[in-house]
Protein backbone atom coordinates (compact mmCIF):
# COMPACT_ATOMS: atom_id res chain seq x y z
CA UNK A 1 0.00 0.00 0.00
CA UNK A 2 1.51 4.03 -0.69
CA UNK A 3 2.41 4.69 2.15
CA UNK A 4 0.93 8.23 2.45
CA UNK A 5 -2.48 6.55 1.37
CA UNK A 6 -1.38 4.41 4.92
CA UNK A 7 -0.94 7.09 6.84
CA UNK A 8 -4.29 9.36 5.50
CA UNK A 9 -6.42 6.32 6.41
CA UNK A 10 -4.96 6.09 9.99
CA UNK A 11 -4.95 9.71 10.35
CA UNK A 12 -8.83 9.56 9.18
CA UNK A 13 -9.66 6.86 11.55
CA UNK A 14 -8.63 8.50 14.20
CA UNK A 15 -10.62 11.55 13.43
CA UNK A 16 -13.78 9.70 12.88
CA UNK A 17 -12.97 8.17 15.98
CA UNK A 18 -12.41 11.30 18.24
CA UNK A 19 -15.76 12.40 16.26
CA UNK A 20 -17.82 9.56 17.68
CA UNK A 21 -16.30 9.61 21.08
CA UNK A 22 -17.79 13.86 21.22
CA UNK A 23 -21.07 13.00 20.02
CA UNK A 24 -21.95 10.42 22.33
CA UNK A 25 -20.37 12.18 25.21
CA UNK A 26 -23.11 15.28 24.32
CA UNK A 27 -26.28 15.16 26.23
CA UNK A 28 -29.60 16.62 24.53
CA UNK A 29 -31.90 18.21 26.72
CA UNK A 30 -35.37 18.68 26.23
CA UNK A 31 -36.51 22.62 26.60
CA UNK A 32 -40.15 24.05 26.82
CA UNK A 33 -40.57 28.04 25.57
CA UNK A 34 -43.63 30.25 25.16
CA UNK A 35 -44.58 33.48 23.82
CA UNK A 36 -45.21 35.70 26.93
CA UNK A 37 -42.83 34.19 29.22
CA UNK A 38 -39.03 33.99 29.66
CA UNK A 39 -37.27 30.98 30.63
CA UNK A 40 -33.98 31.03 31.82
CA UNK A 41 -31.12 28.76 31.87
CA UNK A 42 -28.27 28.76 34.16
CA UNK A 43 -25.19 27.19 33.06
CA UNK A 44 -21.73 26.33 35.53
CA UNK A 45 -19.39 28.63 33.57
CA UNK A 46 -19.64 31.59 31.33
CA UNK A 47 -21.42 31.72 28.03
CA UNK A 48 -18.97 31.76 24.79
CA UNK A 49 -21.33 31.08 21.94
CA UNK A 50 -25.10 30.53 21.10
CA UNK A 51 -26.67 28.96 17.91
CA UNK A 52 -30.49 29.59 17.44
CA UNK A 53 -31.79 26.44 14.88
CA UNK A 54 -34.68 28.95 13.87
CA UNK A 55 -35.33 32.61 14.29
CA UNK A 56 -38.40 31.88 16.13
CA UNK A 57 -36.57 30.88 19.23
CA UNK A 58 -35.05 34.20 20.70
CA UNK A 59 -31.81 34.24 22.97
CA UNK A 60 -29.90 36.86 24.75
CA UNK A 61 -27.12 36.57 27.83
CA UNK A 62 -28.65 38.12 30.79
CA UNK A 63 -26.72 41.64 31.28
CA UNK A 64 -24.63 41.40 33.97
CA UNK A 65 -24.75 37.92 34.27
CA UNK A 66 -22.36 35.77 32.31
CA UNK A 67 -23.48 32.58 32.55
CA UNK A 68 -27.48 33.07 32.35
CA UNK A 69 -29.76 32.61 28.74
CA UNK A 70 -32.52 34.73 28.62
CA UNK A 71 -35.34 32.47 25.75
CA UNK A 72 -38.44 32.53 24.81
CA UNK A 73 -40.66 32.16 21.40
CA UNK A 74 -40.61 34.80 19.18
CA UNK A 75 -44.12 33.64 17.69
CA UNK A 76 -46.47 31.34 19.23
CA UNK A 77 -46.52 27.47 17.73
CA UNK A 78 -43.30 27.32 16.03
CA UNK A 79 -42.59 23.90 15.02
CA UNK A 80 -40.03 22.31 16.89
CA UNK A 81 -36.58 23.26 16.54
CA UNK A 82 -32.62 23.41 18.27
CA UNK A 83 -30.41 25.24 20.52
CA UNK A 84 -26.84 24.91 21.31
CA UNK A 85 -24.73 26.37 24.11
CA UNK A 86 -20.99 26.48 24.20
CA UNK A 87 -19.53 27.42 27.70
CA UNK A 88 -16.00 28.50 28.89
CA UNK A 89 -15.14 24.74 29.93
CA UNK A 90 -15.62 23.32 26.15
CA UNK A 91 -18.85 22.15 26.91
CA UNK A 92 -21.22 21.88 24.24
CA UNK A 93 -24.78 21.84 25.57
CA UNK A 94 -27.76 20.53 23.40
CA UNK A 95 -31.81 21.51 23.48
CA UNK A 96 -34.03 20.30 21.56
CA UNK A 97 -36.74 23.56 21.73
CA UNK A 98 -40.85 23.06 21.17
CA UNK A 99 -43.36 25.67 21.74
CA UNK A 100 -45.86 25.07 24.81
CA UNK A 101 -48.49 27.31 26.07
CA UNK A 102 -47.44 26.68 29.95
CA UNK A 103 -44.38 25.72 29.89
CA UNK A 104 -43.60 23.19 33.09
CA UNK A 105 -40.35 24.88 34.04
CA UNK A 106 -38.73 28.60 33.34
CA UNK A 107 -35.75 28.29 35.12
CA UNK A 108 -33.51 25.16 34.31
CA UNK A 109 -30.01 24.73 35.94
CA UNK A 110 -27.10 22.68 33.77
CA UNK A 111 -24.95 20.24 36.15
CA UNK A 112 -21.78 20.98 36.18
CA UNK A 113 -18.90 18.22 34.28
CA UNK A 114 -17.72 15.82 36.86
CA UNK A 115 -14.69 17.03 38.60
CA UNK A 116 -16.18 20.59 38.27
CA UNK A 117 -16.65 22.11 42.33
CA UNK A 118 -18.17 25.34 40.82
CA UNK A 119 -21.47 25.47 42.88
CA UNK A 120 -21.71 28.99 42.07
CA UNK A 121 -25.65 29.81 40.67
CA UNK A 122 -24.72 33.15 38.96
CA UNK A 123 -21.66 34.03 37.38
CA UNK A 124 -21.43 37.60 37.44
CA UNK A 125 -19.75 39.37 34.11
CA UNK A 126 -18.64 42.86 32.85
CA UNK A 127 -21.63 44.37 32.47
CA UNK A 128 -20.57 45.65 29.14
CA UNK A 129 -21.98 43.89 25.77
CA UNK A 130 -19.45 42.36 23.26
CA UNK A 131 -20.80 45.26 21.35
CA UNK A 132 -19.85 47.88 24.04
CA UNK A 133 -15.82 46.19 23.37
CA UNK A 134 -16.39 46.48 19.95
CA UNK A 135 -17.47 50.04 19.90
CA UNK A 136 -14.48 50.95 22.48
CA UNK A 137 -12.19 49.11 20.46
CA UNK A 138 -13.12 51.51 16.89
CA UNK A 139 -13.19 54.31 19.22
CA UNK A 140 -9.21 53.29 20.73
CA UNK A 141 -8.06 52.63 17.05
CA UNK A 142 -9.04 56.01 15.59
CA UNK A 143 -7.33 57.03 18.52
CA UNK A 144 -3.89 58.90 18.86
CA UNK A 145 -1.12 56.79 20.93
CA UNK A 146 -1.79 57.95 24.32
CA UNK A 147 1.39 57.08 25.93
CA UNK A 148 5.32 57.23 25.08
CA UNK A 149 5.67 54.91 21.85
CA UNK A 150 7.15 51.97 23.44
CA UNK A 151 8.66 49.05 20.88
CA UNK A 152 10.65 45.65 20.33
CA UNK A 153 11.84 44.27 17.40
CA UNK A 154 14.03 41.53 15.39
CA UNK A 155 14.52 40.71 11.96
CA UNK A 156 11.92 43.46 10.86
CA UNK A 157 9.44 42.64 12.55
CA UNK A 158 8.19 44.70 15.53
CA UNK A 159 5.64 44.74 18.14
CA UNK A 160 4.47 48.27 19.69
CA UNK A 161 2.34 48.83 22.05
CA UNK A 162 0.28 52.44 21.28
CA UNK A 163 -2.45 53.37 23.87
CA UNK A 164 -4.02 52.22 26.94
CA UNK A 165 -7.43 53.32 27.99
CA UNK A 166 -9.61 52.15 31.14
CA UNK A 167 -13.19 51.59 31.32
CA UNK A 168 -14.62 50.86 34.81
CA UNK A 169 -12.95 47.99 35.59
CA UNK A 170 -11.55 47.01 32.32
CA UNK A 171 -7.94 47.80 30.61
CA UNK A 172 -7.61 48.46 27.07
CA UNK A 173 -4.30 47.41 25.48
CA UNK A 174 -3.66 49.29 21.74
CA UNK A 175 -1.13 46.23 20.10
CA UNK A 176 0.41 47.10 16.93
CA UNK A 177 2.67 44.19 14.89
CA UNK A 178 4.39 45.82 11.78
CA UNK A 179 6.42 42.97 9.25
CA UNK A 180 8.95 45.08 7.06
CA UNK A 181 9.97 42.19 5.80
CA UNK A 182 8.74 39.74 2.55
CA UNK A 183 8.15 36.86 4.70
CA UNK A 184 4.53 36.31 6.14
CA UNK A 185 4.66 36.05 10.39
CA UNK A 186 2.79 33.62 11.47
CA UNK A 187 1.61 33.95 14.77
CA UNK A 188 2.08 31.32 17.45
CA UNK A 189 1.12 32.78 20.80
CA UNK A 190 0.69 36.48 22.09
CA UNK A 191 0.19 36.39 25.39
CA UNK A 192 0.60 38.75 28.62
CA UNK A 193 2.29 38.19 31.95
CA UNK A 194 3.90 40.04 34.66
CA UNK A 195 7.22 39.19 36.14
CA UNK A 196 9.86 39.54 38.10
CA UNK A 197 12.03 42.10 36.85
CA UNK A 198 15.67 40.38 37.75
CA UNK A 199 15.53 36.65 38.32
CA UNK A 200 17.95 35.79 41.42
CA UNK A 201 20.39 32.95 41.49
CA UNK A 202 18.77 30.05 42.88
CA UNK A 203 14.93 31.76 42.82
CA UNK A 204 12.78 30.77 40.23
CA UNK A 205 10.98 33.91 38.83
CA UNK A 206 7.02 33.51 39.19
CA UNK A 207 5.52 34.57 36.17
CA UNK A 208 1.34 35.25 37.06
CA UNK A 209 -0.66 35.39 33.37
CA UNK A 210 -2.83 38.38 32.84
CA UNK A 211 -5.54 36.73 30.47
CA UNK A 212 -7.45 39.03 27.74
CA UNK A 213 -11.68 38.22 27.59
CA UNK A 214 -11.96 40.20 24.70
CA UNK A 215 -9.39 40.73 21.34
CA UNK A 216 -11.00 42.82 18.51
CA UNK A 217 -9.62 40.42 15.93
CA UNK A 218 -7.22 37.30 16.72
CA UNK A 219 -3.60 37.68 16.16
CA UNK A 220 -2.98 34.85 13.35
CA UNK A 221 -1.00 36.25 10.87
CA UNK A 222 1.54 39.44 9.53
CA UNK A 223 1.74 39.64 6.02
CA UNK A 224 4.91 40.85 4.56
CA UNK A 225 5.14 44.47 4.56
CA UNK A 226 1.89 45.26 6.13
CA UNK A 227 1.01 46.40 9.86
CA UNK A 228 -1.88 45.11 12.44
CA UNK A 229 -3.34 46.66 14.85
CA UNK A 230 -5.22 44.53 17.69
CA UNK A 231 -7.31 46.15 20.77
CA UNK A 232 -7.28 43.61 23.94
CA UNK A 233 -9.33 44.12 27.23
CA UNK A 234 -8.65 42.70 30.26
CA UNK A 235 -9.88 42.96 34.13
CA UNK A 236 -8.13 46.21 35.72
CA UNK A 237 -4.68 45.27 37.52
CA UNK A 238 -1.60 47.33 38.64
CA UNK A 239 1.83 45.93 38.99
CA UNK A 240 3.86 45.19 42.29
CA UNK A 241 6.66 46.62 43.04
CA UNK A 242 10.05 44.90 41.75
CA UNK A 243 7.88 43.53 38.66
CA UNK A 244 6.95 44.26 35.06
CA UNK A 245 4.09 43.64 32.43
CA UNK A 246 5.31 41.43 29.68
CA UNK A 247 3.46 41.32 26.40
CA UNK A 248 4.99 38.12 24.31
CA UNK A 249 4.29 36.96 20.86
CA UNK A 250 6.21 34.20 19.57
CA UNK A 251 6.70 33.18 16.10
CA UNK A 252 5.28 29.78 14.48
CA UNK A 253 8.19 27.87 13.09
CA UNK A 254 10.61 30.59 13.41
CA UNK A 255 12.80 32.36 15.70
CA UNK A 256 11.37 36.16 15.64
CA UNK A 257 10.26 35.90 18.79
CA UNK A 258 9.21 39.67 20.88
CA UNK A 259 9.26 40.70 24.53
CA UNK A 260 7.94 43.83 25.26
CA UNK A 261 8.22 44.88 28.92
CA UNK A 262 5.64 47.17 30.32
CA UNK A 263 6.26 49.25 33.17
CA UNK A 264 3.47 50.14 35.99
CA UNK A 265 4.71 53.97 36.08
CA UNK A 266 3.14 53.39 31.93
CA UNK A 267 0.28 51.57 33.08
CA UNK A 268 -1.21 54.07 35.46
CA UNK A 269 -0.96 56.69 32.58
CA UNK A 270 -4.07 54.88 30.94
CA UNK A 271 -6.57 57.54 29.66
CA UNK A 272 -10.62 57.08 30.58
CA UNK A 273 -12.70 56.05 27.66
CA UNK A 274 -15.46 58.42 27.52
Amino acid sequence: MNPYKSVFLTIAFAAAQVVATAQDNIRTYPLEVTFNKTSSLIFPTIIKNVDRGSKDLLAQKAKGMGNVLQVKAGRVRFPETSLTVITADGVLHQFTVNYVDEPKTLNLQMPAEQGNDNEKAIVFENEMTEDDFNRYAEFILSSRKSIRFQQTGKYKVALALKSIFIKDNTIFFHLRGKNTSNINYTIDFLRFYIRDNKKVNRTASQEVEVKPFFVNATPVEIKGKSINDWVFAVDKFTIPDAKHLVIEMFEHNGGRHLALPISNRTLVKARALP
